[in-house]
């Protein structure tokens, strides 16, 4: 599966690669204010995947730093929790129950003692 995933991100790549030294031809891009960015098609087509993909990660972080945020809360929560319940559960430990028939209250198969 691996080999598969390498040979399609290679036919991708070289795609991209033919697509970016076919439109290397001159182009403008009209902006606000009648300013007039002229650049290679390929350069601009960059520059809007680049700043897309910048708008994304500004969309997606603050949702990510409040579920890190509750994540480190619910850690230390569970530490807690472990460490309340530790303490007295080693002391009652050597308290086991033991059935009274002499059988396993586990479901073991192998000789019985």
């Amino acid at each position: 599966m691996k080999l598969f995933a390498w040979i399609v991100r290679i036919v991708v790549f070289v795609l991209l690669f033919v697509l970016a030294l076919r439109n290397t031809a001159e182009a403008s891009l009209q902006l606000f204010f009648n300013a007039v960015w002229h650049a290679p098609l390929i350069l601009i087509l960059f520059a809007a995947f680049a700043l897309g993909a910048v708008a994304a990660l500004a969309s997606v972080a603050p949702g990510l730093m409040r579920q890190r945020v509750e994540l480190a809360r619910l850690r230390r929560a569970a530490a807690d929790a472990r460490a309340s319940t530790a303490a007295p559960s080693a002391a009652a430990a050597g308290a086991a129950p033991v059935p009274r028939d002499g059988k396993s209250p586990y479901n073991v198969v192998g000789p019985k003692v």
